[in-house]
């Protein structure tokens, strides 16, 4: 029997999925329930679990997708940034819905109300785990891998584990990889597709003594690396440059492997506490780049998103403009003002995006701190990373410290473990009044209060900043 149809020739169930996920959306978000960016997908996906498919097929230039551990949204926004300086129209989902769920009411959202999508490009970042689903149901042409780190052990295992579900996802479409050529764990993916591989190749003169002492040290502990073996032989990488966890310059002891020669790299980087900046070079070109981001992480996030517009023909103009005009997204690096004074509010989720994130803030002399953490399902239960996170380097800050959320008491402890004089933390489990009293902290104009809450922590402040005024990008 077949299918009833609409006088365009789409189906009509997946008229009604477009309508009725839109209209739930629509619902969702006028009476103040939340962004809509996964139930609408749900209720589409009911009536029509094709939806997703025929939808982004339709995007004229095809389908891009970022994944991996750490830095995936801002990677992605980074990438719609220099998109949109080229002219292109994005499907994407900004918001940070990167479950099959949450991409189809992306796709829907953007949809017409007779289920059409006028755009050039679909640009998804995409959950490690869901990688491969949605490359059983979308055709995706590049595939941006970030980096690989311990993640919700809860929900993922062994990284090992993550690694096979993005190759996975990869050799579903056979896409086109581009990969991280300074974590190994990402370069020796996918051998058999086509790669496409940035890096980093040097540091400022001014700084590089001190961000490559401080990246050996922090090798030497191993606390945020990731052990990494030759693909080849199997014998454990050895690097001469480390600049953060387990990205760096390696190569095997045993055999001829070693760190590929990324296309796409930065040379002369230089971080700051609130920016940084670094040279891009490829194809012949190099172009000055001024990121309006904190930290080492957005360096390589930065790269990544630059290294993918290559691989899709950007022209360079539009690489530097969307790169050094970038906007914030939702609380990765994202700047505030409240009553006059500043906010930085930066995600953390794992050791390694934790390490970076508190990095970037012990380098800002004016900063004030307040660290939330959650343990509920979207954080991952298991709270033992912390200990792994290299909250050392705040033992050096004058502080106030302000910590809050359900694991408040286990933040505090860790701070004292870390070197913070016990007497300079304030403990309030309400993120409300936590708030109240990191802003309170901040007497001078200069001072900035650095806001690193786990995900749920992320979505409570965001519903407290709205209430007051102040909303969060994407609310």
């Amino acid at each position: 029997m077949r299918a009833e149809k609409t006088e365009r020739g789409i189906p009509l169930s997946e008229t009604l999925a477009v309508i009725a996920g839109k209209l739930s959306a629509q619902t969702i978000r006028l009476l103040g329930l939340g962004l809509a960016s996964n139930l609408p997908g749900k209720v589409s996906r009911k009536i029509n679990p094709a939806v997703l498919s025929h939808l982004a097929a339709q995007a004229r230039e095809g389908v891009v997708a970022v994944s991996g551990t750490n830095g995936k949204s801002t990677t992605a926004g980074l990438l719609a940034s220099i998109l949109h300086h080229a002219g292109k129209k994005l499907v994407h989902n900004r918001q940070g819905a990167n479950l099959v769920a949450g991409i189809t009411a992306c796709v829907v959202d953007s949809a017409s109300w007779s289920g059409s999508i006028d755009a050039d490009y679909c640009l998804f970042e995409i959950d490690e785990a869901a990688l491969p689903l949605v490359a059983k149901e979308i055709k995706i042409d590049s595939v941006l891998v970030t980096n690989l780190f311990r993640d919700q052990l809860d929900r993922f295992g062994e990284l090992d584990t993550t690694a096979k579900l993005i190759s996975k996802g990869i050799d579903q479409n056979h896409s086109n990889a581009v990969l991280n050529a300074d974590d190994p764990n990402v370069a020796q993916m996918v051998p058999g597709s086509r790669r496409v591989f940035y890096g980093i190749k040097s540091l400022s003169p001014n700084e590089q003594s001190a961000l490559e002492s401080v990246a050996l040290e922090a090798s030497a502990s191993s606390k945020n690396s990731e052990l990494s073996y030759c693909a080849s032989c199997g014998e454990e990488y050895s690097y001469t440059i480390v600049f953060y966890g387990q990205l760096g310059h390696y190569a095997c002891r045993k055999c001829a492997n070693k760190r590929p020669e990324p296309g796409i790299y930065a040379e002369n980087v230089s971080v700051k506490a609130g920016a940084s900046s670094f040279d891009l070079v490829y194809a012949n070109q190099k172009l000055e780049i001024s990121l309006p981001l904190p930290g080492m992480f957005n360096v390589y996030n930065a790269l990544a998103a630059a290294a993918l517009a290559v691989e899709l023909a950007i022209p360079a103009e539009a690489v530097k403009s969307g790169l050094c005009e970038y906007s914030t997204l939702f609380g990765r690096s994202e700047k505030l003002s409240l009553g006059g004074k500043h906010l930085l509010i930066q995600l953390i989720k794992n050791p390694a995006g934790a390490s970076q994130a508190v990095s970037a803030a012990a380098a800002d002399p004016d900063a004030k701190f307040l660290i939330a953490i959650n343990d509920n399902y979207a954080d991952g239960r298991d709270v033992s990373w912390l200990w792994d996170a290299d909250f050392e380097l705040l033992s050096s800050c004058p502080g106030p410290f302000v910590v809050s959320g359900n694991r408040c008491n286990d933040m505090a402890v860790r701070l004292k473990y870390a070197g913070v004089d016990p007497s300079k933390i304030t403990v309030e489990s309400e993120l409300s009044a936590a708030i109240d009293a990191g802003l309170a902290l901040c007497k001078k104009d200069s001072d900035t209060l650095w806001l690193m809450p786990t995900y749920t922590c992320l979505l409570e402040l965001q519903k407290i900043m709205k209430t007051r005024g102040c909303p969060l990008s994407g609310t």
